[in-house]
């Protein structure tokens, strides 16, 4: 009789765990911290599909992981990574027939859709819309102490070499040559000449001086007030949360121009596409745009969210500068240049060498962030817990 009933426990058991990998499970590769769980969750709830998040901290490590040969069934790559990945042959074209929740011929916010289309139409044009659904987007500015800094001391990007304040570089090689090579004066981020790069290496050695720090996801608690920087190079979405939690903050983008960037889910080779186009119909419908943005600070692609959250007593209403991203005249969206982004990613090291700070360019709290991951990722091998920091 014990026999029996053991015997029909285990049973029990060994259903259940079938049951459970039976269930469809969604592969989502995303930046950590980059979607609000509560709406991962109610996607599970309605759908009975489970969702799988794994996290990666740049679009490097994304792409070699997917050319690794790693299953995805949804990733959320910035712009030039999604030109990579289509040039490569390795994303699928997007299916706008299976979203219904989303219609980029009526519904894409004003300025996503100037952005989307000079980058369609701009020297050796590439179609987002064509590989990608939109997902996030905004800029890069600097994020200052507007009790400490005088608005006369905002002159472009040289204001980041004023000796006055206490200044802090993103770090990363794009975000460190997009300032440089804007202030001075190379005619493009994505394909500056030979002197216009050197002038730019010039202007960075030149900034960065004992008194500069090079950080990364450090900002989100060193500009709190009360804020330990009174300039830090930041994102736009970063900059919205900061100045909710931090009145004496302010967002500036100089007049020289800045990088736009947009992210976007992609379809990989080999993907449950079942899943994948259910994931994105219920990740681009209005409520969940309308939850998710709110929760992530950065700006929405759908048109009637964006007016919604900008309007009298919207959740940014009172941060338009850094919500409401157009791009100028000056402004760019870098591309697919695998060569640029060696040397840059080259020269960048160098300087930080140069400059003394710690080996690869880490300061000590990105070496006190690398003990923290190790440890959460041994206590989980398949959720990324980095908070997401875009392009390096």
């Amino acid at each position: 009789m014990k026999k029996s009933l053991l015997l029909s426990l285990l049973l029990t058991m060994v259903l259940l765990l079938v049951s459970c990998e039976s269930v469809p499970t969604l592969r989502l590769y995303n930046w950590g911290e980059y979607i609000d769980d509560a709406l991962v969750a109610q996607f599970e709830k309605e759908t009975g599909y489970k969702v799988k998040q794994i996290a990666f901290d740049s679009n490097e490590v994304a792409i070699t992981q997917i050319k690794a040969g790693n299953q995805y069934d949804l990733v959320i790559p910035s712009d030039y990574a999604i030109e990579q990945l289509a040039s490569e042959s390795l994303i699928m074209e997007m299916d706008w027939s299976k979203i219904t929740s989303f219609d980029p011929t009526t519904d894409l916010a004003d300025g996503l859709s100037s952005i989307l289309d000079q980058v369609k139409n701009g020297t050796n044009g590439f179609d987002l819309l064509e590989y990608s659904a939109p997902y996030f987007w905004g800029n890069v500015g600097i994020l200052y102490n507007a009790s400490v800094v005088d608005s006369a001391d905002l002159d472009g990007w040289d204001t980041l070499t004023n000796t006055e304040y206490k200044v802090a570089f993103y770090n990363s090689s794009r975000d460190a040559f997009m300032p440089a090579l804007k202030a001075t004066g190379a005619l493009s981020i994505n394909n500056p000449t030979d002197a216009e790069f050197n002038a730019a290496v010039s202007w960075l050695n030149d900034a960065l001086t004992q008194e500069t720090d090079v950080i990364t996801d450090e900002i989100f608690d060193a500009m709190l007030d009360p804020a330990r920087y009174e300039m830090v190079v930041a994102y736009s979405g970063d900059s919205n949360y900061l100045m909710s939690e931090n009145e004496n903050l302010d967002f500036y983008v100089p007049e020289e121009g800045t990088n736009i960037w947009v992210d976007g889910f992609v379809i990989p080779n080999g993907a449950n596409e079942e899943l994948a186009y259910a994931f994105i119909n219920f990740m681009l419908s209005y409520d969940s745009m309308l939850q998710n943005t709110e929760f992530v600070g950065y700006s929405t692609p759908r048109k009637d969210v964006f007016t919604e959250v900008l309007s009298v007593g919207g959740s940014f209403a009172d941060y338009s500068a850094s919500y409401d991203v157009r791009i100028s005249a000056n402004d760019e969206v870098y591309r697919y240049n695998l060569a640029l982004k060696t040397q840059m990613d080259t020269k960048w090291q160098e300087i930080l060498a140069n400059k003394g700070y710690e080996s690869e360019g880490l300061g000590t709290g990105v070496y006190v962030a690398i003990v923290v991951v190790a440890v959460l990722v041994i206590s989980s091998a398949t959720l990324g817990f980095i908070k997401k920091r875009k392009k390096t």
